[in-house]
């Protein structure tokens, strides 16, 4: 296997004769390929990538990765993970992506995270293959990270919490594995893959991630009230974010999910709490159908001459039934179901297109 610069020949000796431990050891790494496009894959764990971080060996280059403000003036272009997340203030970082994988893993909730990747720049570092047992040995250099930065610092917040506090976190282990992509790029590689990862690859609409999962409580809400509405049942785009003339769908499971937020601030919400706000909702969403027949199905060509001449059915306005519908949600307890539903299906009768309202010199249809 022809290895990449920076490979040696033998381990490095200690006064004894012995190979010197190193700074970290990969143990049973299956390689790929060879020279530059030479990959391997190991397993570590949250203990070990905790440790290996607080030696000061990983990085990430701010050049080939999310990069420095414009504003930010004089900081430095590497970073070791041994620092933490980097300053919001300088750096573009989303503290709470990492801080939502530091709970999930914490809670034992499951979490998609490998692989990691990490890479050793060729001639810029010195490590042994030992190929009797596949191990590679790291003994100088920086290990850089192309992509992965947000996962490997939540996986690190976790371990560090839970080495001051194990005993809060009965369902996290330092023994928890994660599979490594370890690589041999050139600096300018490193962009080219961290191009590749995040942007040659097209992004999955929201409503379609959205709909595949069961981990996300607002879309859950907003998946169980089409479930409960006639008018929605069938009538919602689960696959792509936005509403074409071909599209004879009301509205897309993205934009249902945020007037979720509406109807459940916060969206902390368990299972029983998703089923019955998702039945009130759906039947206050039917309430409405009633009264604008323009919010059930339609044909493509008669949804897209409604889409031209009302806002009825605009993405807008679906935010303000939501605003609505918690209203209704609030009222059910208060005043039991049947009076509340009453004085509901009197209050909507207002939005019906029979009612004329007037501003200035025009008058006609609420919605128009």
């Amino acid at each position: 296997m022809s290895l990449p610069q920076g490979f040696l020949s033998s381990p490095p000796k200690t006064a004894k004769g012995k190979a010197v431990s190193g700074r970290f050891t990969c143990h049973d790494v299956q390689f790929t390929g060879e020279a530059d496009d030479l990959f391997g894959t190991f397993t570590i764990t949250a203990r070990e990538l905790l440790d290996v971080s607080e030696s000061n060996l990983l990085w990430t280059d701010q050049d080939v990765q999310r990069g420095i403000k414009p504003e930010a003036t004089n900081v430095p272009r590497q970073l070791s993970l041994a620092q933490g997340y980097p300053d919001q203030n300088s750096y573009i970082f989303i503290e709470t992506n990492a801080d939502e994988i530091a709970e999930k893993l914490l809670h034992g909730r499951k979490v998609y995270l490998s692989p990691l990747t990490w890479n050793l720049r060729p001639g810029n570092f010195e490590a042994f293959l030992n190929a009797d047992n596949e191990s590679l040995t790291i003994f100088s250099g920086k290990v850089f990270l192309p992509d992965s930065h947000h996962r490997h610092q939540g996986i690190i917040k976790a371990a560090k919490i839970f080495r001051d506090n194990p005993g809060d976190y009965p369902n996290f282990s330092l023994a928890r594995q994660f599979k490594v992509d370890i690589y041999f790029l050139s600096k300018e590689d490193e962009g080219n893959f961290f191009f590749d990862k995040n942007q040659l690859t097209r992004q999955t609409a929201k409503s379609k991630a959205f709909d595949l999962t069961t981990q996300d409580a607002l879309a859950l809400l907003a998946k169980e009230i089409i479930n409960n509405s006639a008018a929605l049942s069938g009538n919602v785009n689960r696959v792509t974010d936005r509403l074409t003339a071909k599209n004879a769908d009301l509205l897309t499971l993205s934009t249902l999910r945020e007037m979720s937020r509406s109807i459940a601030p916060g969206g902390d919400i368990s299972e029983p709490e998703i089923e019955g706000l998702a039945a009130l909702v759906g039947g206050f969403f039917d309430k409405i159908w009633t009264v604008r027949p323009e919010l059930g199905h339609l044909s493509a060509t008669d949804r897209h001459a409604i889409r031209q001449s009302s806002l009825v059915g605009a993405a807008v306005m679906m935010h303000g039934y939501a605003a609505l519908a918690r209203d209704y949600v609030d009222d059910v307890p208060k005043m039991g179901s049947a009076k509340a539903s009453s004085l509901w299906d009197q209050k909507l009768r207002r939005l019906a297109s029979s009612n004329q309202y007037s501003f200035g010199g025009w008058s006609g249809d609420l919605f128009q």
